[in-house]
């Protein structure tokens, strides 16, 4: 019996899938982080524990000499060669393949039920990836702060240096927000700046609820802020038109926890090619295994 495990696994959680050769499926579980570039033994220890539990009530056993087990793996950190060929050097023999890819190509991939297309992830960070006649191309997502422009990380950090310029009287706009974000750190200038210069993108993530709460009240200052995170995610668009054979955009999907809030402040060139997205970065792990022949 040919058996396909789909792993999606990042920063805050691991999901699996497994299904049969016709597709049907046998389990699903969620487990913990799964981060390889800071550990992949920890990694594996995680993915390993969430495929048993999705294995859970179907008879069988990743031991089981019956069953060709196939992985297919889209996890963060792929950027990084070296944790990528550890992690498959450490592959448990009982698995007949496995194929490693960035959680985002498996999104893309998952999204598009596997044929030709984009997606723009937009959440603490921002990350596009597009694949076409098998090949992909990646814009964004390169770390903070030098990259990201538009996610939730940066709308926090630039949530927080208007309230300094404010606070400096630099700013003489009016804003709720920026009073709320001084508020948060107990209208201590120093408490700010120390936390400022420390924060990492997780933190300053964690500013941006105040963004969308503002947003939802007309504040001039937030309304701004997501027009700006909107102007960048169309310029990822208009980078990907580049990057496709014949110049014709391919269908895009747009997922994270930001898209609801900046959708209707995008640009129509963008939006006219947004389609819903037909599976998620688990799917993708599974056709990556598919698509790649593995029988």
């Amino acid at each position: 019996m040919d058996i396909f495990i789909g792993v999606d696994g990042g920063a805050s959680s691991c999901r699996v899938r497994v299904e049969d050769a016709k597709n049907n499926l046998l389990g699903c579980a969620k487990g913990g982080p799964t981060t390889i570039k800071f550990s992949t033994e920890k990694a594996w220890e995680t993915i390993l524990n969430t495929i048993n539990l999705a294995l859970v009530g179907t008879n069988l056993q990743l031991s089981d000499v019956h069953c060709n087990f196939y992985l297919g793996c889209g996890l963060t950190g792929c950027e990084l060669p070296a944790p990528c060929e550890k992690f498959l050097r450490e592959a448990p023999t009982y698995f007949k393949k496995v194929i490693l890819k960035s959680d985002a190509y498996a999104a893309c991939l998952g999204a598009h039920a596997g044929q030709d297309g984009a997606i723009i992830i937009v959440g603490t960070g921002i990350v596009s990836v597009q694949i076409q006649n098998g090949n992909m191309t990646q814009i964004g997502g390169w770390g903070f702060p030098h990259s990201d422009e538009g996610s939730g990380a940066w709308l926090g950090m630039e949530a927080v240096r208007l309230t300094l310029q404010w606070l400096d009287r630099r700013l003489d706009e009016p804003s709720e927000l920026l009073l709320m974000i001084f508020e948060k750190f107990d209208r201590d200038l120093t408490k700010l700046v120390v936390w400022a210069n420390a924060a990492t993108s997780t933190q300053f993530a964690e500013i941006t609820p105040l963004v969308i709460q503002q947003l939802q009240q007309q504040d001039l200052l937030a309304l701004k802020l997501i027009a700006r995170s909107a102007h960048e995610i169309d310029e990822i668009g208009k980078a990907l038109v580049k990057y496709t054979v014949g110049n014709k955009p391919l269908p895009c999907c747009l997922c994270g926890g930001l898209v609801p809030f900046v959708e209707p402040y995008l640009g129509t060139e963008l939006k006219a090619r947004l389609v819903a997205c037909k599976g998620d970065a688990v799917n993708g792990a599974i056709l990556l295994l598919k698509k790649n022949e593995v029988l």
